[in-house]
């Protein structure tokens, strides 16, 4: 999860390698003092966080947090606001979600893949499907749009909310896709390529990549 707006009526949740932190600080600005905005790490001069923990300072919303969660917190908002969420193309995907954990200062680990046929091998790949979907696997979003045509979706969720139709100008976390493989050499791999489909079969039910 990362916002929830009373004031523009909206539940967006952030999925993985789909410029959500970006997508996040953009519409955090528009919202209003009693919105729910979650945090992101590293923080950004202009995104504040607010209303994301209880009178104890307990977090209650989170990043990441699947529409299930949202939907049991707050029902009726979920049955009301418009819902929305970004997918990408498997194979890039999983390609950014590599370099990431091989280049990025704040998610390197021991244990993480050194090549990419060892995070082929380790198969983790970052499936967000059960994130917008319910206990049977049916949507629970309102539209799912493609990280590929970002500004044009910007555009349609602003006319499906009160959003203003601003051009996203915030680009957090890039700068990490180095030392991996294209896309196409991954693509002209069949062996590859099906590891990574099959392994994204439920998002490929609700989204067109070939």
């Amino acid at each position: 999860m990362a916002i929830v707006s009373w004031r523009h009526r909206f539940i967006f949740l952030k999925n993985h390698k789909t410029a959500g932190t970006s997508i996040e600080v953009h519409l955090a600005q528009q919202c209003g003092a009693l919105d729910i905005v979650t945090p992101i790490f590293p923080p950004h001069a202009e995104h504040q966080p607010r209303n994301h923990q209880d009178e104890r300072g307990t977090p209650r919303y989170f990043n990441h947090m699947s529409a299930r969660e949202i939907r049991a917190l707050l029902p009726s908002e979920f049955g009301q606001f418009y819902k929305f969420c970004f997918e990408r193309h498997p194979v890039d995907k999983c390609l950014s979600y590599f370099a990431m954990l091989r280049n990025s200062p704040l998610h390197q680990k021991p244990e993480n893949p050194k090549t990419w046929e060892d995070y082929l091998e380790q198969g983790k790949f970052p499936v967000d499907t059960p994130r917008y979907t319910d206990e049977t696997g049916a949507l629970m979003v309102d539209r799912i749009y493609k990280y590929e045509a970002l500004a044009p979706a910007l555009g349609e969720i602003a006319r499906a909310t009160t959003l203003e139709d601003r051009p996203l100008l915030v680009w957090e976390k890039a700068g990490y896709r180095y030392d991996v493989p294209s896309f196409d050499t991954v693509m002209a791999s069949p062996a590859q390529r099906n590891l990574i489909f099959d392994a994204f079969a439920a998002t490929l039910r609700f989204v067109d990549y070939s």
